[in-house]
């Protein structure tokens, strides 16, 4: 029986640690927006509350991939009549000065109030005000439903701030090395750990909302082996999901929740077996190995969207790299032969199928550094979208298609930077310290 060690060899290395750069070979230009400072009654002045508030507020337009925030302006502010802004609103000097959006922002009696100034179309929309509680973390959700709805507005494309992220966090506890599971918003604020079991965790991901809009799975070492779990949101344990001998590591499961993919040694190496779920996402029929090859390592499978292939890493011919494979059913009798994805680099992993079907991410050895790499199914191109000395691996995408979350690899701290697809430079979300940070999953819909 092989080892789990061995069936982990194709997990992210740790090596170097600075400072990171994205390359893309087409970007949309973004929009600019001014966004007024966060206008308050003196009487209800709470001056690091609100900046808070209005911080994040920033970031969600900053970072949504198809605007940039403008600097507050002491003369832009003063072209405005506060409180009643709308009635006195003049576009021409925004016209003038080419500003396509202005949204201008104040807090009366405890309610956070949005005007959006589309000063292109020469419209604009009252949104519905936000009654604030005063405590940030959960004002701060709020402001992050709202920059979605207005992102839908502006842009036509439905905003993801307002999505949750799990990850695993690593840290030394005495002698030995402790994983567990936490979540944070997609900017990387309320994180917090969900389970207590003081053990070795990784790989978690959300179920499909089909299934359950709270429960994630993950692998855990309790019982020695690693063993796939499910758990949710608002548990601080887990139960075993597949009840199969040896040990299973790297889980996916299809967007419909009816399969889950998985590698485990219990033929004897790593392989990629396949386990058919029923509605409430628990094990439905006996697992079935889906590939196997002799003297090779199977590793990452991800489903495509429609659930008909499955993109994975193995090391059959050589240095790992990605394969894609159709999902056969248990009555074919030939199996399907694996089409080699990716070819420009020696070291290929962690590969994420894009919810829309076009794209597959991946974490790609560079000049002895591993980048984030793209693969798109339309033009057949594999395209690098990071650049610097620090390792980068396990990239996640959004439900739009646009964001990718992932970790960086170093020896004492892994970090979570977020990238969309339209900008330049990837962005911190996690808040430091001395844990890694490694796995990241967004939040599906």
């Amino acid at each position: 029986m092989l080892t789990t060690l061995r069936l982990l060899f194709l997990l992210p290395i740790c090596l170097f640690c600075q400072e990171l750069e994205i390359r893309l070979s087409t970007r949309t230009p973004l929009k600019p927006v001014y966004l007024t400072g966060l206008h308050v009654p003196a009487s209800e002045y709470d001056w690091r509350y609100f900046e808070e508030l209005r911080a994040v507020f920033e970031f969600d337009l900053n970072t949504n991939g198809f605007s940039t925030v403008m600097p507050i302006q002491a003369g832009y502010e003063e072209r405005l009549e506060w409180p009643d802004v709308k009635s006195d609103f003049n576009l021409t000097p925004w016209k003038k000065d080419h500003i396509p959006f202005v949204l201008a922002i104040q807090v009366l009696q405890n309610r956070l109030q949005l005007i959006a100034f589309d000063v292109e179309n020469g419209t604009s929309k009252k949104y519905p005000d936000l009654s604030l509680t005063g405590r940030i973390e959960e004002d701060r959700r709020q402001l992050h439903r709202l920059a979605d709805t207005l992102q839908k507005d502006l842009f036509g494309v439905q905003g993801i701030a307002s999505l949750k992220i799990l990850y695993t966090q690593r840290q030394k506890s005495g002698d030995d090395w402790i994983s567990e599971i936490w979540v944070c918003d997609a900017d990387g604020g309320n994180a917090r750990r969900i389970l207590s079991e003081k053990g070795y965790c990784l790989s978690p991901g959300f179920f499909p909302p089909a299934i359950s809009k709270d429960e994630f799975y993950y692998i855990s070492f309790q019982q020695g082996q690693s063993k796939i779990y499910r758990s949710a949101l608002n548990k601080t344990e887990g139960e075993m999901m597949v009840s199969l001998r040896g040990s299973q590591v790297l889980p996916a499961m299809n967007r419909a929740g009816t399969q889950m993919a998985f590698i485990t040694d219990v033929a004897g190496r790593p392989d990629l077996f396949i386990q058919n779920l029923d509605a409430k996402g628990k094990m439905s029929g006996k697992a079935r190995q889906l590939y196997s090859a002799p003297r090779a390592t199977q590793a990452s499978p991800t489903f495509s969207p429609d659930g008909k292939r499955i993109a994975f890493v193995s090391d059959k011919d050589g240095p790992p790299r990605i394969y894609v494979l159709d999902v056969a059913s248990p009555k074919e009798t030939k199996r399907p032969a694996p089409r080699l994805l990716t070819k420009q680099n020696r070291e290929n992993t962690s590969p994420a199928w894009s919810p829309d079907g076009k794209k597959l991410a991946y974490s790609a050895k560079v000049d002895g550094v591993r980048q984030i790499g793209i693969y798109d199914f339309e033009t057949e191109e594999e395209i690098q979208i990071t650049s610097g000395s620090e390792n980068k691996e396990n990239p996640s995408w959004a439900p739009d298609s646009l964001h990718l979350v992932y970790n960086t690899e170093c020896e004492d701290i892994c970090e979570l930077y977020l990238i969309h697809l339209n900008q330049g430079e990837p962005v911190l979300i996690s808040k430091g310290g001395a844990d890694q940070k490694r796995f990241p999953c967004w939040e599906s819909k």
